[in-house]
């Protein structure tokens, strides 16, 4: 599947379900992140879907007519700090897309109503970065 963003496309590979550590993964990128935050945070996989309008972007509870879903892919907990991201996994390609922008509305707005202590953040393919023992899990994982 192609999809453009601006004037850039991206080429999406096909996406095979990945099972590691009892959580589902939807792409080899959102594995090699969750491999790369593993020794620093916490993390839980696809859990908070965020029910919006989809005129004002606001968060409900009620779901109805006019009423869309977005599910971020992570959400994290620093081990230390306790610092906790809501966080979206894109292609660099993606940086200006009308629909990220709209993503970060959503859940900004619902971090807000809720009165969590999260943020919202995406984190870039290019940003992604393994050491070569990270690696190694990752490609361990790949052979699963």
């Amino acid at each position: 599947m192609r999809q453009t963003f601006g004037n850039k496309t991206f080429k999406y590979g096909k996406s095979f379900k990945i099972i590691n550590w009892g959580c589902q993964f939807d792409s080899l990128l959102e594995l090699k992140y969750a491999i790369s935050i593993q020794d620093e945070y916490e993390f839980l996989r696809s859990r908070v879907t965020i029910y919006y309008h989809h005129g004002n972007f606001r968060p409900t509870d009620y779901i109805r007519e006019g009423v869309r879903h977005y599910t971020p892919d992570f959400l994290i907990r620093h081990k230390k700090t306790a610092e906790s991201f809501l966080v979206e996994i894109k292609p660099r390609a993606a940086q200006n897309d009308a629909q990220l922008i709209i993503r970060k509305e959503v859940a900004e707005n619902y971090i807000r109503w809720k009165h969590y202590d999260w943020k919202f953040k995406v984190v870039f393919d290019d940003q992604i970065v393994l050491t070569g023992e990270e690696f190694a899990v990752f490609r361990d994982c790949c052979k699963l």
